[in-house]
This record gives C-alpha cells, sequence and structure tokens, in this order.
C-alpha cells in the first residue's frame, strides 16, 4: 500500500508502539496513585512531558496532555472563554472544525470575528483590521490541514499584544514537529500525537504562566485539575519515543518532504490540475483541483488500486470544505485532492501514485 495521506494521520513507528506496550505491561500503575507503582508510572508522564514539550519549545511545567488535538482546542477556548460575559474573539474561517465549532458557541454573547484568508494565508493587514482594545482572544492555526498554508502566527500573535489585550492560541497540530518553530510566544498552542508518528488519543495544550483556564472535563482532578481523567500513560510514552526518533531528523525529512513534493508536481505538470496549495505552504501538503472530475471517483479509484489519498480533512469528509468557501473558492471542493507526505514515503510510491492517477484521469469519466 501506497499512504500519501499522512495529514490525517500518520503510520506509528514500531519503536513508539514498543514503549506503549512497555508501559501498558510494565509501567501499568495508575500516575494518580500514592503507591509505589503509581509513583513510577507519574515519573514516566513527567519524562515524556519534558520530552514533547522541549521540542515544542515550550516549560514541561505548562504543558498539559489531553486526549487529542480537538480536546486541546476546546479546552484552550471553553476553558478560556466559558466565563466572559463581553468581548470581541477572532479566528480564521479556515479552522479545523474543533476551532470553529468552540467559537460558534459563543455568537450569541461575544463579537466573533472569521478572518477570511488572503491568497490562502492570515495576513498581518487582515488582522490589524479587527484587533481593537475589546478584543480578548485570538486563534489562528499554524498550518492549514486541507491547503498546507502556512500562517505567520509568530507575527500575528505580535501585532495582538501590540494592539489589544487578547490572549493569542494557535492550533500548532499540523506544524510541530515539521515546521521549526518554538511555540513559547503564543499564549496557548494544541499539538496531537497521532500526527507525529504516535498512536491516536494523545494530544497536549501549552498553556502560558498566568493564563487561567477552566476545566472543561470535572472529575479527578489529573493535569492540575485542567484535563480530569486517567492519565494515557502508554499514549504519552509512544509519542515521546517518536519525537525522540525523529527530532535530530527534522530538518533532513522537511527536505524529503520538499523534494516529494516537487517530483509529484513536475510529473503532474501536464495533467492539467489546478493548485490549491498557495505558495508559502508545508511541504508536506499539497492540495490540487482537477474541475472536470469528482474527487471521490479518483479517490475510489487509487483506493481500489492500494493508494491512499484525501479528499481533505477527516472530520469533514462527507460535507462540502468550508476551508475552500473561505479560500474563496468553494466551486473546487468536490474535485480536490489533497496528498499528504511522510518522511518514510518515496520517490518510487511518488512515481507510482502519479502514473495510477494519470490512468485514473484517462479511463474515468469527466463530470463537466
Amino acid at each position: 500500500m501506497i499512504y500519501l495521506d499522512s495529514a490525517a494521520t500518520t503510520k506509528v513507528l514500531p519503536q513508539a508502539a514498543e514503549a506503549a506496550v512497555r508501559a501498558m505491561c510494565e509501567t501499568y500503575g495508575n500516575p494518580s496513585s500514592l503507591h509505589k507503582d503509581g509513583y513510577l508510572a507519574s515519573k514516566r508522564l513527567d519524562l515524556c512531558r519534558k520530552t514533547i514539550a522541549s521540542a515544542a519549545g515550550v516549560e514541561e511545567s505548562c504543558l498539559y496532555f489531553t486526549s487529542g488535538g480537538s480536546a486541546s482546542n476546546n479546552l484552550a477556548i471553553k476553558g478560556y472563554l466559558s466565563n466572559k460575559r463581553r468581548g470581541k474573539i477572532i479566528t480564521s474561517a479556515y479552522e479545523h472544525p474543533s476551532v470553529l465549532e468552540c467559537f460558534k458557541l459563543f455568537e450569541d454573547k461575544l463579537d466573533v470575528v472569521y478572518l477570511e484568508p488572503v491568497n490562502g494565508i492570515i495576513t498581518e493587514e487582515s488582522l490589524i483590521k479587527v484587533l481593537d482594545k475589546d478584543t480578548i482572544f485570538v486563534s489562528i492555526m499554524h498550518v492549514n490541514n486541507e491547503t498546507g498554508a502556512i500562517n505567520p502566527v509568530k507575527e500575528l500573535c505580535k501585532l495582538t499584544k501590540k494592539l489589544s489585550p487578547a490572549v493569542f492560541h494557535t492550533d500548532a497540530v499540523q506544524g510541530f514537529m515539521k515546521e521549526e518553530l518554538s511555540y513559547s510566544f503564543a499564549d496557548m498552542a494544541s499539538f496531537s500525537g497521532h500526527k507525529n508518528h504516535a498512536p491516536k488519543g494523545i494530544g497536549a495544550l501549552y498553556v502560558k504562566k498566568g493564563i487561567n483556564l477552566l476545566p472543561v472535563i470535572s472529575g479527578g482532578g489529573q493535569e492540575k485539575g485542567l484535563a480530569s481523567g486517567t492519565e494515557n500513560l502508554p499514549g504519552a510514552e509512544a509519542w515521546a519515543e517518536a519525537v525522540n526518533i525523529q527530532l535530530s531528523e527534522r530538518v533532513s525529512h522537511k527536505a524529503h518532504a520538499v523534494k516529494l513534493k516537487a517530483l509529484t508536481k513536475e510529473i503532474l505538470s501536464d495533467t492539467g490540475y489546478i493548485e490549491i496549495s498557495p505558495d508559502k505552504s508545508s511541504p508536506y501538503v499539497l492540495n490540487i483541483v482537477y474541475p472536470e472530475y469528482l474527487s471521490e471517483n479518483l479517490l475510489h479509484y487509487l483506493s481500489e488500486r492500494d493508494i491512499c489519498v484525501s479528499t481533505g480533512s477527516a472530520c469533514s469528509s462527507k460535507k462540502a470544505s468550508h476551508v475552500f468557501k473561505a479560500i474563496g473558492k468553494p466551486e473546487y471542493s468536490k474535485s480536490a485532492l489533497r496528498i499528504s507526505y511522510s518522511f518514510d514515503n518515496t520517490e518510487d510510491e511518488i512515481r507510482r501514485f502519479c502514473e495510477v492517477l494519470k490512468q485514473g484521469l484517462a479511463e474515468i469519466i469527466k463530470v463537466r
């Protein structure tokens, strides 16, 4: 099988899976228990926290484990805004659904602004127009999961702090371990393990000291009361192991992705696709459109030949993409293919994918 859908989820590294098994079979005490096994589990969890925090460039004491990126986004947004009664909150129109759905909850009591991207990017100029002294919260994603657009979040945060008293949050799920950026500039940042070759069910939220959140889940008070529920030590161990393995190779992995993306575009250059990914986009994501075809038909053609790509976000695969509406190209949403790469993809896999896609374009009936 050729897997080119790593923006949806990544293959778990064998070493990460082994780390999870060791945790389940050897360090299986509850980290909140007071006996010896609980203490050992708690210490292992702290080591995992240190590894993830170091890779993200943030203080380990400010990193809280969650069940994933969506849980982190919900905790950041609801946790900060649930007791607010007035003010302006700003996000982009093409955020992940776990951000947008949270913002919708506050439309009846707060002034909610959805920024439209300009040439696929959320610009400083766009943010300047809406920031004011009444702005209390801004959330802009680092890397868009459908187009790969890289937003200048560090600059956007600096601008937010200059022109308003707002707290700045970034969904860093698609950027962490792929873009070399320390997230300590932000007030909050969300991460997810299964985008980094770790299992599903583990994530984290960075919360800068001095930022006060209300818990979203009530319970046993784990993670300093912010994320109740028994800690997922096997998931944390696997994520830390995956991060450790990839850390020293981040630069070479990115260069490899650059090469794979360029090769894809070169081989498909004669097929008449329209590139949706902006110039400033992640090398790990390529979104292209064939206007005369339904992407679902192309996807199934490829899938039947053991090649996995996507039509967009896995979280909204059964409905029209809000991202295409946000970038002003809603007519292309049903004709798009998202190809997303990993360090373990090969050039031969890309050549095979392009060959099969070309065959599909020749065999599948056009809809326009």
